[in-house]
């Protein structure tokens, strides 16, 4: 029997993920070092198979050298953005690395499932000498990648019919670099993917939550998503009001290459408290995992993936055009 993911287990991963430790986890840096080598660990020991063609977790790619503008005063700029675009652009070229993680199928049709979450961050976004420089992230993203480590700890267990792929990208905050990375020379055709789920900022709202969704206009996956919802005892808000974020987000490289991808959960169903999340803690030194900081709908969300995984992981899922 597979258990629920519960509050204990997600707040744990996010603990560890936004802690100083992991020095914010900038792509490029030795947070990131210290990122990917707990991730690829974590999945290694849920029994989830490396998925790169030469039998390892890494997927590295090059980040160009950054030449972004930054305002010298920057009203409405994110708390630590202004710092890190100053260390990005200092850096010069550079390279990070995607972790990609596989469980085969038992009854394997040739088709697949994805799911994707972005484990990078700020890094140090605050100038030296300020008293807290890192942005730790728990929100974004250490609850999504979180999350998808609790789905990946249950798929190896469930001996679903399809392949199941973990993909935690790095450098979202760059400018989605991993996922496009991934989206150019995927270690698995593009045309196998049958369903794709990217999580992101997913501890934004309480639990209770309708289900809402981003993805492209006539998304394929709508009837899937809504049945599950359902189906684990949530409804369905189908009024596409978080639609503008499409672009903002992993699943649009692939989106653009015709991979059927969403955005699931209930941060999409309540845009006041997303708006809020985004106006005022995000990418800023308070994003923090503390004893006040609710779950809830972080810990639904994750236990409705894995409803959605073992649905688009049978056989018997066919996508249709809605």
């Amino acid at each position: 029997m597979i258990t629920a993911i519960a509050d204990s287990e997600m707040r744990g991963l996010i603990a560890t993920l936004a802690s100083d430790t992991f020095l914010g986890r900038m792509s490029g840096t030795e947070g990131e070092k210290k990122t990917i080598a707990y991730i690829a660990g974590q999945l290694s020991a849920y029994g989830v198979s490396a998925g790169m063609p030469d039998g390892s977790y890494f997927m590295p790619f090059a980040i160009p050298a950054q030449k972004k503008a930054v305002p010298k005063d920057a009203p409405g700029y994110p708390g630590g953005q202004v710092e890190f675009h100053r260390v990005m652009n200092a850096m010069g070229a550079t390279g990070s690395n995607n972790v990609v993680g596989r469980v085969a199928g038992r009854n394997p049709d040739g088709k697949a499932v994805v799911l994707m979450a972005h484990w990078d961050h700020l890094g140090l976004c605050r100038p030296a000498g300020e008293p807290d420089r890192i942005c730790n992230g728990a929100v974004d993203n250490a609850s999504g990648t979180a999350a998808l480590l609790a789905v990946a700890a249950r798929v190896s267990r469930m001996r679903l019919d399809r392949d199941v792929w973990f993909v935690f990208t790095g450098a979202e905050e760059w400018g989605l670099l991993g996922a496009k990375a991934f989206a150019e020379k995927p270690p698995l055709p593009l045309g196998a993917i049958v369903a794709g789920f990217n999580l992101d900022t997913i501890a934004v709202v309480s639990a209770g939550m309708p289900v809402a969704m981003v993805a492209e206009k006539n998304s394929p996956l709508v009837p899937l998503v809504k049945d599950a919802a359902i189906a684990v005892g949530r409804s369905w808000d189908g009024d596409d009001e978080a639609a503008p974020f499409i672009e903002r987000q992993d699943g649009w490289p692939l989106t653009q290459k015709k991979v059927p991808m969403v955005m699931a959960g209930g941060s999409f169903s309540d845009m006041k408290r997303l708006q809020a999340f985004l106006g005022k803690d995000y990418h800023g030194q308070n994003d923090e995992l503390t004893v006040h900081t609710d779950l809830g709908g972080a810990v639904e969300d994750a236990n409705l993936h894995i409803e959605l995984v073992r649905r688009a992981a049978s056989r018997s899922f066919q996508p249709k055009a809605n």
